[in-house]
C-alpha cells in the first residue's frame, strides 16, 4: 500500500508540472492522456469553459490521487469538478496573476487499462472581451502539447458576434449548434499556438492629434503634417480640421499631406478629429500600388542597407516573407530597458548584431531590409497600437505612444499586407503573420525615404508638452457622402484668334475620400485642345484638384455661344462661353470705320 501511495503521490506532482512548464518526465509512461474542452461564449462576454479530462493507467500499481490546472488569468469564477462518484474537492490559490486549481478525486482507479474520467468547469471573464465594434477571443497555448495523447477544443460563439473577421489557427470544422457557431480543433492545429478569433467586420476609434508648428524665420514659409491616411484596412473619417489647410495632397507612399502657410516669428496649433474605420480584409475600391512605386519600395537606405553581405547572405536563405518574419522574431529579443532610457533608433544592421536590444522599429528595420533584399518590396508604418496590456503597450515617443511595424506587398493578392513580428515576440507567440487584428491605425506610411513624413505626435516646439495623440473606442456613424463641389475658373468670353484656357476645380467636403473620380469633358462651339478625359484615383477630405482646360472655336465665322460640358462621376455641369467671329471683331467694325471716315470727309466737304 506504501508503494502505490508513493507512485500516487509522485503522478499528481507531474500533473502540476504538466500545466506550469515542459514535463521532466514523459506522460506516456504512466497514462494515456486525453482532453476535451469545451469554451461557450456567451453574449454577455462570460465564458462557460469544461474540461473532461481521461486518464488510462499503463502500469497497474500507478494512480492519480488529484490534479492541477495552472490559469494565466484571476478572473474566473465559479469553479466546480466532479467525476463518477459525484463531485470533488476543490482547492484554489491565486499566484502572480495566475489561478491554480487542484481537484481531489473521489475515485482511486487501480489498473491497467482503467480509466479515470473527471469534469472541471468554471466562468471565465477574460477570454472574450469586446472592443469597441469587435469581440475579441484569445485561448492561451497549452504547453508541451505533443506529449498528450489526444486534445481537442470546441469554441462556440453566439451568432449575434456576427462573421469571423479571422480565426487563427484554422478549425477543422465548423457546424451550428442552436443559437451558436461551433468550431472544432485538433491537436495538430494547436500545437504551435492557442486561439485567436476576432468577430465582427471593422473595428471603430474616435481621434483627437494636435500638431505643433513653428516657424523662426523671418520670411513666410510653407509646410506640411501628416494625416492619418486610407489604406486597404483602413478608412478615416475627417470630422475638424482646425485650421484649415491650403490643400491636402498624396505622396508616393499613399500619405495624406495638409499644407500650411506660416508668416515669419509664428506658431501655430492644429487641431485634427475624426473616426478611423480599421476592415479584417482588404476593401477592393483601394488603388493598386504601381510597379514605379514597388521598385521605390525596393531599394536601401541606413536603416535598411540591402546590399550589406550579412543581410544578403541571409535574404537568400530565407526567400520568402513568411520565413524572414519567423526568422526576426527568433532572433530578436524586446528590451523593455532601452525603451525606458530613451530612443534612438539603429537600424537593421546593428540589431541583427545587437539581437538582445531590439524595440519595434528594430524589429521593422530588420524585416523591411531582408524583404527588400530578397526582392519583396517592403516598407515601414507609424501609428497607435491598442493593447490592454501594460507590457505591450508600444514604443513611446515624446510622451505620446507611438508603434513601428512593417507591411509587405503580396502580388497574387495586389495589396500591401500588415504584420507586426514585436507583437508576436512580446506576446509570446501570438500569430500577428496571418492575422489584420484590428488594432493598428495608421498614421504616415514610410517607403521612398524611411523617415519622413513625421506621424501624429511628433510636430512639438519647446512651448508644446503633453499628449497630442488621444485615442479611444468609438461607435459606428454611417456618413452620407454629398455631390464633389465644382468651379469653372475659366473666361465667360472668347475672342476670334484667341485660345481660351482655364481650369476646372474639383473640391472634396465630404468627410470621406473620394475613389477612382472619372472626369469628362464635352463642347459644343468649341474644340478642346487639353485632356477631355481625366481620372483622380484619390481626392482626401478637404482636399482639392486643378484640372486646366484649353480649347478654341469651331469656325471663323462663327458668332454666339459656345458650351463646356464637365461630367463627374455622373454629375454634370455646363459652363457657357460667348464667342465672336471674325466678321464681328474685324469686318464689321472696319465697315463701320469706313462708314464713319467716309460721312465725316462728306461733312468736311460741305463745310468748306
Amino acid at each position: 500500500m506504501r508503494f502505490w501511495t508513493k507512485f500516487a503521490i509522485s503522478v499528481s506532482f507531474f500533473l502540476v508540472l504538466f500545466f506550469l512548464w515542459p514535463p521532466i518526465v514523459k506522460a506516456d509512461n504512466e497514462f494515456e492522456t486525453k482532453y476535451d474542452i469545451r469554451y461557450q461564449v456567451n453574449k454577455n462576454g462570460i465564458v462557460n469553459v469544461n474540461h473532461h479530462v481521461s486518464l488510462k493507467n499503463k502500469l497497474s500499481r500507478v494512480y492519480a490521487t488529484q490534479y492541477t490546472l495552472t490559469l494565466p488569468t484571476t478572473k474566473i469564477q465559479n469553479i466546480k469538478a466532479q467525476d463518477n462518484d459525484g463531485p470533488c474537492q476543490t482547492k484554489i490559490s491565486l499566484q502572480n496573476e495566475t489561478t491554480v486549481i487542484v481537484i481531489k478525486f473521489n475515485q482511486q482507479i487501480v489498473g491497467v487499462d482503467k480509466t479515470l474520467e473527471f469534469d472541471l468547469s468554471y466562468e471565465d471573464l477574460q477570454t472574450a472581451l469586446k472592443k469597441g465594434e469587435v469581440w475579441e477571443i484569445n485561448i492561451p497555448k497549452i504547453s508541451n502539447l505533443s506529449a498528450v495523447d489526444g486534445y481537442s477544443v470546441s469554441l462556440l460563439v453566439p451568432e449575434s458576434f456576427g462573421k469571423a473577421a479571422f480565426i487563427r489557427p484554422e478549425p477543422i470544422e465548423e457546424l451550428t449548434e442552436g443559437v451558436f457557431k461551433l468550431y472544432r480543433f485538433n491537436q495538430t492545429r494547436l500545437i504551435s499556438s492557442g486561439i485567436n478569433a476576432t468577430f465582427g467586420p471593422f473595428q471603430i476609434f474616435d481621434f483627437t492629434l494636435f500638431y505643433h508648428l513653428q516657424n523662426q524665420k523671418l520670411t513666410t514659409m510653407e509646410t506640411e503634417i501628416a494625416l492619418p491616411p486610407d489604406t486597404a484596412f483602413q478608412e478615416v473619417i475627417i470630422k475638424k480640421l482646425d485650421p484649415a489647410p491650403l490643400n491636402i495632397r498624396l505622396d508616393e507612399d499613399s500619405n495624406w499631406l495638409a499644407k500650411y502657410q506660416l508668416a515669419g516669428n509664428l506658431s501655430l496649433d492644429i487641431t485634427l478629429t475624426g473616426k478611423t474605420k480599421l476592415f479584417a480584409q482588404a476593401q477592393p475600391n483601394f488603388p493598386e500600388t504601381n510597379e514605379k512605386i514597388l521598385a521605390k519600395n525596393l531599394t536601401g537606405s541606413d536603416y535598411w542597407p540591402i546590399k550589406n553581405q550579412q543581410i544578403v547572405d541571409l535574404a537568400n536563405e530565407l526567400k520568402t516573407s513568411k520565413a524572414i518574419y519567423d526568422y526576426v522574431v527568433k532572433t530578436l529579443d524586446y528590451s523593455y530597458e532601452r525603451v525606458d532610457q530613451g530612443i534612438e533608433r539603429l537600424g537593421a544592421l546593428q540589431a541583427l548584431n545587437n539581437p538582445d536590444q531590439a524595440i519595434c522599429m528594430e524589429f521593422t528595420d530588420l524585416f523591411i531590409t531582408l524583404a527588400r533584399a530578397a526582392g519583396i518590396p517592403a516598407r515601414e508604418i507609424n501609428g497607435y497600437a491598442y493593447t490592454d496590456d501594460i507590457k505591450l503597450k508600444p514604443l513611446n515617443l515624446v510622451t505620446d505612444v507611438l508603434h513601428a511595424w512593417p507591411e509587405y506587398y503580396d502580388a497574387d493578392k495586389g495589396f500591401w499586407i500588415p504584420v507586426d513580428p514585436t507583437w508576436e515576440k512580446t506576446t509570446g507567440g501570438v500569430d500577428y503573420f496571418y492575422k489584420n487584428d484590428l488594432n493598428h491605425f495608421v498614421f504616415v506610411i514610410h517607403g521612398q525615404d524611411s523617415d519622413w513624413p513625421y506621424p501624429a505626435g511628433s510636430y512639438k516646439t519647446e512651448q508644446t508638452l503633453g499628449k497630442d495623440v488621444q485615442v479611444t473606442f468609438g461607435s459606428y456613424e454611417e456618413e452620407k457622402p454629398i455631390e464633389l463641389e465644382v468651379q469653372f475658373e475659366i473666361s465667360n468670353q472668347l475672342l476670334w484668334g484667341n485660345q481660351g484656357w482655364g481650369k476646372i476645380k474639383i473640391t472634396n467636403q465630404n468627410n470621406l475620400a473620394f475613389y477612382d473620380i472619372q472626369i469628362n469633358l464635352e463642347s459644343q462651339n468649341l474644340t478642346i485642345l487639353s485632356a477631355k478625359n481625366n481620372q483622380v484615383a484619390i481626392l482626401p477630405p478637404m482636399a482639392f484638384k486643378e484640372i486646366p482646360v484649353e480649347f478654341k472655336q469651331d469656325s471663323l465665322w462663327q458668332t454666339g455661344q459656345g458650351e463646356i460640358k464637365l461630367t463627374v462621376n455622373g454629375q454634370e455641369l455646363v459652363k457657357k462661353i460667348q464667342t465672336t467671329s471674325l466678321i464681328d471683331q474685324l469686318v464689321i467694325p472696319g465697315i463701320g470705320g469706313l462708314l464713319t471716315l467716309t460721312t465725316l470727309l462728306i461733312l468736311l466737304k460741305k463745310k468748306f
